[in-house]
């Protein structure tokens, strides 16, 4: 039965209460427990360039039976770009409760808490007792985000591998059709040499350079000249978080625990776009990510070389490449480079400022998301 105590208490969380926070991540969240660290919850909720001015504290809510944290929901700030300005706002993030106290709305009541000193929450990949909480919480629910592989070498190894995994997060009757599908072993041999085979006809038809001289550099760092660039197509996104150097080498320099690999696309020496990517590590499927994509939506051919990098820096090392995208644009440019559409999420934000919840309202469907929003390309432990 699920533990009951009137007595718990939800606040935001301090310092000294990281050991115990870290406790109950060692707990709670099996494989994964390792890449949430003390490293990365220093960088990701203390560290953030966007933290408003003035706080100390972590960016994390607790339920904490006594000493004991039982629960937790983080926010990884942010800036989100809005009828030309820039307005803070927070993402959703490590919504967790111990498995002896679910049952009791804990979720709910930290999410209230968290909406006492955070006005915007963004949520883009979730579980579906998150969304219930954003729902409760009468959040919006904005246009669709589609997730993209390319599955060039797929192995009927990891297709069982992943398919043993989703049947350990299933309800038994699915975990029993998982099982048997599996056991054939003629199944995973199916669909991965399906899957190659689709995507390798789709790469036949990837269209060739334009023509156009394009420079393609790898950096250590985003330069501030990157700056220039989100000023200029900015206004192209009626929502879209911040794509600044100061964003960029936060989230893809100072990130702790994961190594990747950045390049700026060049016409006449100036940034016209750039690519983020990394490697799967070992406690990962064998993947690559593409973290981010970014140039202007009209640059078709500078989308279409940046991809190109992509594929020519991940393929030789991993079995299938992983991106999303919420922009058309950018949903054509993966479909050009041989991606196939796998996923479709429904982000939601919850807002409790009127005036800017109506103008959130007004732009539903017309967000730019790739998985460098939320906390979309850390670790997944399968």
């Amino acid at each position: 039965m699920p533990y009951s105590n009137p007595h718990i208490t939800i606040r935001r969380a301090t310092g000294t209460d990281m050991r115990a926070l870290l406790k109950f991540v060692a707990q709670t969240y099996g494989k994964g427990a390792p890449f949430k660290n003390l490293a990365r919850h220093l960088w990701q909720f203390e560290n953030t360039p966007y933290r408003p001015a003035g706080e100390t504290e972590p960016t994390i809510w607790l339920a904490l039976d006594g000493a004991r944290v039982v629960g937790e929901i983080a926010v990884q700030d942010g800036a989100m770009r809005i009828q030309g300005k820039l307005v803070p706002a927070g993402w959703v993030v490590d919504v967790m409760v111990h498995p002896d106290y679910r049952g009791m709305g804990l979720s709910h009541r930290i999410h209230d808490a968290v909406l006492q000193d955070r006005q915007v929450l963004f949520t883009l990949t979730m579980a579906p007792a998150t969304r219930r909480v954003a729902e409760r919480a009468d959040c919006l629910t904005l246009g669709p985000t589609r997730q993209f592989i390319l599955p060039h070498r797929l192995s009927a190894k990891t297709v069982t591998r992943f398919l043993d995994y989703k049947a350990n997060m299933s309800n038994p009757r699915r975990a029993r059709m998982l099982n048997l599908f599996t056991a054939t072993r003629v199944g995973p041999l199916l669909v991965a040499g399906g899957a190659r085979l689709a995507a390798n006809l789709r790469r036949l038809r990837v269209p060739a350079p334009s023509g156009e001289v394009l420079k393609i550099i790898e950096v250590d760092r985003f330069p501030t000249s990157i700056d220039d660039l989100w000023t200029d197509h900015r206004d192209d996104f009626p929502g879209i978080f911040e794509r600044s150097a100061r964003f960029l080498n936060w989230r893809f320099v100072e990130a702790p625990g994961l190594t990747y690999r950045r390049f700026l696309l060049e016409r006449g020496g100036a940034p016209k776009g750039y690519l983020v990517t990394r490697l799967g590590v070992a406690e990962e499927l064998p993947l690559g990510v593409i973290a981010d994509v970014f140039a202007g939506p009209e640059d078709a051919a500078g989308l279409d070389a940046l991809l190109a990098q992509a594929f020519d820096v991940l393929s030789p090392d991993v079995e299938y490449i992983e991106a999303a995208a919420s922009t058309p644009a950018w949903q054509a440019a993966l479909r050009r480079a041989g991606f196939i559409a796998t996923r479709t999420m429904r982000p939601t934000v919850v807002c409790t400022n009127t005036n800017l919840r109506a103008n959130l309202a007004q732009i539903e469907g017309d967000w730019h998301f790739t998985k460098a929003d939320h906390d979309w390309d850390q670790v997944h432990t399968v």
